[in-house]
Parts: C-alpha cells; sequence; structure tokens
C-alpha cells in the first residue's frame, strides 16, 4: 500500500501546516471514539511508561504530572466575546462521538472540504498558480465544498481542462457528492485530499510560502 507520509511535505511550502491540521482532525476523531469506548488513561498509567532516568526528583515528578494534567484533562478555549474560557470536557465529547460515530463520521465529510476551501485561497493569487488541469480540478473541489458538499456549476463551468489522475471534471458531475457516501455516490475518499495537494506541490517545485 503507497503511503505518503505528513513529513514528506516540504516544510518551506504552503500545504504542509495545512495537511497536518487536516489529519489532526482525522486523527482526533479516531481517538475520541476509542477513549469513548474504552475510557480515559490515568496519569499513573502514562507517567508509567514515559520511561526515562531511573532517578528523577519529586519536583520534576509533580511538574511532569502537572503537565499531564494539563495536557489530558478538558480543552479550555479563551473566548474574546465572554472574557473567561469555554470549557469542553473531552470524555463528554469521547462519548459523543462513540455513541453516535456513524453520524458524526458522515458529517465528517463536510469538514474535510475545508482542506480544498484553504488550499486554493491560499495559493489562487500566487505567481505558481496557473490554470492548468491541477489547479483546475482543485478549484471546482473548492466550490464543491463551499456549496454543501455537492458539485454545483454555474456560469459555463467547468470552462476549462480540470483533471487529476483517472478524475475528469464535467458537466455530468452536477448535483452528485464531492466524497463518497454509503451508497458509493461521490468522487473523492478522504485521502485524496492529501494526496492531490502532494501531487501539486510536485508539480510545481517554485511553490514557496
Amino acid at each position: 500500500m503507497a503511503t505518503i507520509a505528513p513529513n514528506s511535505f516540504d516544510r518551506g511550502k504552503p500545504f504542509y501546516p495545512l495537511v497536518i491540521s487536516f489529519l489532526t482532525q482525522l486523527l482526533g476523531f479516531k481517538e475520541l471514539a476509542v477513549r469513548g469506548i474504552v475510557g480515559r488513561r490515568s496519569i499513573d498509567d502514562v507517567m508509567s511508561q514515559l520511561g526515562g532516568p531511573t532517578v528523577i526528583s519529586d519536583q520534576a515528578l509533580a511538574s511532569l504530572r502537572q503537565s499531564l494534567e494539563a495536557v489530558m484533562g478538558p480543552l479550555e478555549l479563551r473566548s474574546e466575546f465572554s472574557a473567561n474560557r469555554i470549557r469542553v470536557d473531552v470524555d463528554e465529547t469521547a462519548r459523543e462521538i462513540a455513541q453516535n460515530s456513524a453520524y458524526l463520521a458522515e458529517a465528517l465529510l463536510y469538514a474535510l472540504g475545508a482542506v480544498f476551501i484553504l488550499a486554493h485561497e491560499m495559493s489562487k493569487d500566487k505567481p505558481w498558480h496557473d490554470q492548468g488541469p491541477l489547479w483546475e480540478f482543485l478549484r471546482h473541489c473548492r466550490n464543491a465544498a463551499a456549496h454543501g458538499g455537492y458539485f454545483n456549476f454555474l456560469n459555463n463551468e467547468p470552462r476549462r481542462s480540470a483533471k487529476w489522475g483517472p478524475f475528469q471534471i464535467t458537466p455530468t458531475l452536477q448535483g452528485t457528492p464531492l466524497f463518497k457516501r454509503v451508497n458509493e455516490s461521490g468522487m473523492l475518499s478522504p485521502g485524496d485530499p492529501v494526496r492531490l495537494l502532494w501531487d501539486i506541490e510536485q508539480a510545481c517545485p517554485q511553490m514557496s510560502v
């Protein structure tokens, strides 16, 4: 099975942080679903698995425990509007995902389209962006993602060739989903955003942040 490691993307080009954020979202969904089923890991268990030096001061142990408690505890989001923090309980969120995973996983497809939107928006005015088939393919994926996850062609679109490997965007896609659904309708799967951005980066060596 062919793989593309996230760190294969050039850190000096714009797609690297976007891909890492994209994968973090997917991995976080999976990890929370597991946590909702098997429960959270205790701090004592985590500390016992860290290894490290056999001799460590009580102060260092206390500092490590405090850091783990912050990382493993609730997510607190600063709100400028309310001048306080929005507290998100991790275990409660994990249970929600575990109990409603099928419904939420399908809804996650809409969020996956954000990678197309961001990749297009950060590239559209750059000198290395052109109207070739790869960039046009990304543009139409961006438009579909921004319109409810379905292809919606206006103004005689597509006006230019939009191809990526075996895929070609044509007017016949009107009204079809961008990502495949349970009934197999749709065009792409969740791994395709990463592969498309990889192919664009390889085709445009002059790209830069």
